[in-house]
């Protein structure tokens, strides 16, 4: 026999595939192992949204924050005084704590920022240390 009969016989002898597609149960198979990665990935979105939104507030609240230092910075230290107020920004309203404490080298000052979304109560606090080095009286 000629090599080439070989290969058309080994050909013809192979068991031919089954062709006729997928049963019910590995389709439900599949469905149910989509579903579980699907559920998954709907956790880790809400994850990430919720550290999203969280995020952008906290940054707000140290924009906040740092404002009130930097205005408290460019006073004489002896006009510092404790205050309270509320502030919105984007939409979402501060209320700021300013509390001022004398210390040995000027006034301790520190400034709480607090606010509610949808999380629930959330809070920053910032502590500076205002001086004559720092603030100089006007002259």
């Amino acid at each position: 026999m000629s090599l080439r009969l070989r290969a058309m016989l080994a050909r013809l002898a192979r068991p031919v595939p089954d062709a006729r597609g997928f049963t019910i149960v590995e389709t439900m198979v599949a469905i149910a192992i989509i579903g579980v990665a699907f559920l998954g990935i709907a956790g880790v979105h809400a994850v990430s949204s919720r550290a999203q939104s969280l995020g952008q507030n906290q940054g707000l609240a140290r924009f906040v924050a740092d404002q009130q230092l930097e205005m408290m910075r460019r006073q004489p230290v002896g006009s510092i005084e404790s205050t309270s107020f509320s502030r919105t920004v984007e939409g979402v309203t501060f209320d700021v704590d300013q509390t001022v404490a004398n210390v040995e080298m000027g006034r301790k000052v520190t400034v709480t920022v607090s606010w509610t979304d949808r999380f629930g109560p959330q809070q920053l606090a910032f502590t500076t240390i205002v001086s004559e080095v720092t603030n100089p009286a006007e002259p």
